[in-house]
C-alpha cells in the first residue's frame, strides 16, 4: 500500500492522504481513491512535501529548493551568504576575522571597530603576559661556569642572584677575597658546592647584569612595540623574539 498525498495548487497545502494500492494505479484513476480530486485546481505527490512547489517544466510537485525557499521566505541567509540572482546560486564568503560584520547591502564583511579594538586589548594583555613570562625565563638561563678544569652550571634564579649578591657584598665588607659554598649544578646535573675568587665572581657578575640589561631593554622595545602593532602584526608576534643574547 502507498500514501499519496493532495495539494491544492492555489496555497500548496496538502488537503488528503488517501492510502492506495500503487502510485500507478492512482494515476490511471485518481477519483476512485479520492473522490473529490480536480485534476485542475490539485496536485499530488508520493512523498509529503516540507515545501511544496510547482515546478515550471514537469508541472510536477517537488520540495523547493534553497533558492526557492530564500526568495519565497521560507528561510533567510545567514551572515556571510547572499543569493546571486543571475546564476541562481547562494554565494558564502568566510568569514575573515573575529571584528568583522555582515553588511547585506554590500554582500561584504567589513570592520566593525568596536569589535577590532576590543581584540586588539585582549591580544595586547596577553602579550603583555606573556611577556613578563619571556622576560623572567630569559633572566633565569642557565650560566656555564669553569673551575679548575670542571664545568659547571649556575642555577640563575632570582633566589641564587639573591644569594650570591649577598655573599659577594660579604666578601668586600670582610675583605675576602674568595667566597666559598657557591651552588652549582655538576656536568651530571648533581649539586656541589665551590668556591669562587673574585676574579671569578666578577666575571659571573657581569653575565648576569649584562643578561639583566639586556632584557630590561629588550622588554622596554616590547612594551613600545605592542601599544601600536596592527593586529595583524599582534596575531603574528612572538614576545620570546624579543630576548636574544
Amino acid at each position: 500500500m502507498t500514501v499519496i498525498y493532495i495539494y491544492l495548487i492555489a496555497t500548496m497545502e496538502c488537503i488528503a492522504r488517501p492510502t492506495v494500492t500503487t502510485a500507478e494505479e492512482f494515476k490511471k484513476n485518481p477519483s476512485l481513491f479520492y473522490p473529490d480530486w480536480n485534476e485542475e485546481t490539485m496536485k499530488y505527490s508520493t512523498s509529503l512535501l516540507s515545501n511544496p512547489v510547482l515546478d515550471e517544466k514537469t508541472r510536477e510537485l517537488r520540495e523547493m529548493t534553497e533558492v526557492e525557499k530564500i526568495k519565497a521566505g521560507k528561510t533567510t541567509l545567514s551572515d556571510g551568504s547572499y543569493l546571486d540572482e543571475v546564476n541562481e546560486t547562494i554565494v558564502t564568503i568566510a568569514k575573515p576575522n573575529e571584528w568583522s560584520v555582515w553588511d547585506k547591502n554590500s554582500n561584504a564583511w567589513e570592520v566593525d571597530n568596536n569589535l577590532l579594538n576590543k581584540k586588539l586589548k585582549e591580544l595586547r594583555e596577553k602579550a603583555l603576559k606573556d611577556l613578563a613570562e619571556a622576560k623572567l625565563n630569559f633572566l633565569n638561563q642557565p650560566l656555564g661556569i669553569e673551575k679548575a678544569g670542571k664545568k659547571y652550571t649556575f642555577e640563575n634564579n632570582e633566589e641564587n642572584r639573591n644569594r650570591l649578591a649577598l655573599k659577594f657584598s660579604l666578601m668586600s665588607l670582610l675583605e675576602q677575597d674568595k667566597i666559598e659554598k657557591v651552588k652549582v649544578l655538576n656536568d651530571k646535573k648533581m649539586v656541589e658546592f665551590i668556591g669562587l675568587n673574585r676574579t671569578e665572581l666578577k666575571d659571573l657578575a657581569k653575565k648576569i647584569q649584562d643578561i639583566i640589561e639586556i632584557a630590561d631593554v629588550a622588554e622596554q622595545i616590547a612594551v613600545v612595540g605592542i601599544s601600536r602593532y596592527t593586529i595583524e602584526q599582534m596575531l603574528e608576534l612572538n614576545v620570546r623574539e624579543f630576548f636574544q643574547n
